[in-house]
């Protein structure tokens, strides 16, 4: 059994990375993913006498805060999962549809999401990695509920 775990470092990823690794069967492959924006290009958001937005070198430097931050999210969620796992840090603009495309492309059995910790307007306006590949998946997904939320029900 295959599953790719979508991470972003946030608790709920993590603990769905621990909670996965302790559902599926223990031989199951492990693969921890998580997408990172692409390198903005200064000019190509620059608009008539303005110029750009930000420079070649705040480009970078995000860029470069993007990369430690996608690395540290990649440790985490794998001390988490407490299982030999690969990592892949990807650049990109939509990671919903990316980590939808690599589990096709790499024939996952499962694909494990923490539950979004967005509220309703954020996912609104910027979508929720989550609720595109419960729609978009091309296989079936494993939703962690957060401990939250869990613990928002016991108390009710």
């Amino acid at each position: 059994m295959k599953a790719l775990i979508a991470t972003d470092g946030s608790e709920p990823s993590t603990r769905a990375a621990h909670e996965a690794a302790a559902l599926l069967h223990p031989d199951a492959e492990l693969q921890i993913v998580t997408v990172i924006p692409e390198l903005e290009d200064p000019l190509e958001t620059a608009g008539g006498f303005e110029g750009p937005l930000i420079t070649e070198e705040e480009a970078q430097e995000e860029h470069r805060d993007a990369t430690r931050a996608g690395r540290a999210a990649l440790r985490a969620t794998l001390a988490e999962a407490g299982e030999p796992a690969r990592t892949d840090l990807i650049e990109g603009d939509d990671p919903g549809r990316i980590i939808c495309e690599l589990a096709a492309e790499r024939g996952v059995d499962v694909l494990v999401v923490g539950e979004s910790e967005k509220g309703w307007f954020s996912r609104l306006i910027h979508g929720s990695v989550m609720e595109y590949a419960v729609k978009h998946a091309p296989c079936p997904v494993l939703v962690v509920r957060s401990t939250e939320h869990q613990h928002d029900q016991q108390h009710q």
